[in-house]
Parts: C-alpha cells; sequence; structure tokens
C-alpha cells in the first residue's frame, strides 16, 4: 500500500494565488447543497471569503460549519481542487479583508473603487475556511 501525504493549501498555493472563481456550498436548513460563487484569498493556510452580513451562507454556516469549495477544473484548466473544511465566520470592519480580497480580481482603480462604494452599504463579514481535506479533481 502506498503511503501519500496528505495534500495542503500550501501544497497548491501557486494554484491558488491566480485569481479563479471559487465555489463555495454550504447546507441549508432543508439539508439541501448551496453552492455559489465567490471571490477568494489564501491567507496562512486557510481560504478567506467576503460576504454581505446578511446572506442565506452565513446562516447556514452558523448552524453547520461544515463547508466545501471547488475551484478550477473548468475547461482549459489544467487541474482543479476541492477543499472541504470547517468554516469560521469574522468581522470585518476596516474592510481590509474585503479589500485584499477584491484587488486580486479588479485591477482597475476607478472600478475597485467603485466596488468599495457599493460594499459599504452592507456590513461586510470574513468567511475562513480551515481546510482538512484537499482533493485534486479533473
Amino acid at each position: 500500500m502506498q503511503n501519500r501525504k496528505k495534500m495542503t493549501i500550501e501544497d497548491i498555493r501557486a494554484f491558488l494565488d491566480v485569481a479563479r472563481i471559487a465555489y463555495l456550498t454550504t447546507i441549508d436548513n432543508q439539508g439541501y447543497p448551496h453552492t455559489v460563487p465567490v471571490w477568494f484569498s489564501p491567507d496562512n493556510g486557510t481560504l478567506i471569503f467576503n460576504s454581505g452580513k446578511n446572506r442565506a451562507r452565513l446562516t447556514h454556516i452558523q448552524a453547520n460549519s461544515k463547508i466545501a469549495v471547488t475551484i478550477g477544473g473548468n475547461f482549459g484548466d489544467s487541474e482543479g481542487y476541492l477543499i472541504k473544511g470547517e468554516a469560521t465566520i469574522e468581522a470585518d470592519p476596516s474592510y481590509l479583508n474585503t479589500k485584499l480580497i477584491a484587488r486580486r480580481y479588479i485591477q482597475d482603480e476607478n472600478a475597485f473603487n467603485g466596488f468599495l462604494k457599493s460594499v459599504e452599504q452592507e456590513e461586510r463579514i470574513i468567511l475562513r475556511l480551515t481546510p482538512y481535506k484537499v482533493i485534486r479533481v479533473r
């Protein structure tokens, strides 16, 4: 039997450093998967996502902190990953992490400022995924 090293976020760091869309899956109050596209950023062995405070995904995570994220695996991608783990909810009162994540996806300064103006209308929070399993998918 072959011993396989458990894959971590750091093992796929170069892949995660590219601004791709992630698909975040939570479990709703009826037990069904709830999947939404999200922006993300790697952060010290975890992944962070920003969200408005009144989104359904937060209610789902408060009831069941187990989540999964799929990144890549689209047509033309050489790889993709399914990352399972536990989510925590963190405040982001200064929008520091929200800005960090958004900057990965929005290079144009006017568009970035427009995005910040739009998100300031709603309190933002950070979801932190601490992975327990990283699986390569094709």
